[in-house]
């Protein structure tokens, strides 16, 4: 059985890692594929008690990670033109440094994760004073110069990040930035690192001018058009 990439999201990618390596099959496996608990013990080498008891503790753990408006999982489309609004807006933020701009782009229960890591930011509170804190040349944990690549993953909006170390001639890719959008405002970012970023067909560095160009708007630049993705 095949199950429809478009109906697993990144924050269930996200909270299915903090599951023991059993439980996470054993929940895949009843949950995503279908499987009956008996052919699932017969798979794993167990008893259908402990695969039940398991499925149990995957399910609990589940539901303590998941943001609880999104148990209802809906099939996801592609970026709306309001979401790439936003993400043009977020993109801006960073460019400028601007905190009070990020903030005013979240949700007050908004979250970040950074998968694999067991990072959680939770609240807009914590999210800004996480991105204070890299944001301005001035601050403490500033990696460098940032570039910001406009993309899509699993029909979110999405950004990949390029930085500039000091004495490198060039962008060098850092990560990818997910964003979850609910009526105009983030109320998720899942940050991935360099791993994900070849499946996008994006360079792994950029040129220190606009060869690569990214569109922020009707009058800031050509057209920028990378693939969209689905995260492994």
């Amino acid at each position: 059985m095949v199950v429809a990439r478009e109906t697993i999201e990144l924050a269930y990618l996200t909270a299915i890692q903090y599951l023991p390596p059993r439980q996470r099959a054993i929940l895949i496996l009843r949950d995503a594929l279908g499987w009956s608990a008996k052919d699932t013990a017969g798979l794993l080498e167990t008893s259908v008690a402990s695969v039940n008891s398991a499925h149990q503790r995957a399910r609990s753990t589940m539901r303590a990670r998941l943001p609880p408006r999104r148990l209802d999982w809906a099939q996801a489309t592609r970026p709306t033109d309001d979401e790439r609004s936003v993400l043009r807006r977020f993109m801006d933020a960073h460019d400028r440094a601007d905190v009070a701009a990020f903030a005013a782009l979240l949700r007050e229960d908004a979250r970040q994760a950074m998968p694999p890591h067991p990072l959680w930011y939770h609240g807009r509170e914590a999210m800004v004073t996480l991105f204070a804190r890299y944001i301005h040349p001035t601050s403490p944990n500033y990696p460098g110069q940032l570039r910001w690549v406009p993309t899509a993953a699993n029909r979110q909006p999405a950004v990949a990040v390029y930085v500039r170390r000091e004495g490198d001639d060039r962008y060098r890719v850092l990560g990818l930035n997910v964003l979850e959008i609910q009526a105009g405002l983030v109320s998720g970012i899942t940050s991935f690192g360099v791993q994900l970023l070849g499946a996008f067909g994006l360079p792994q560095t950029l040129p220190p001018t606009d060869e690569f160009p990214v569109d922020r708007g009707p009058s800031r630049g050509r057209q920028l058009s990378p693939p969209t993705k689905e995260v492994p």
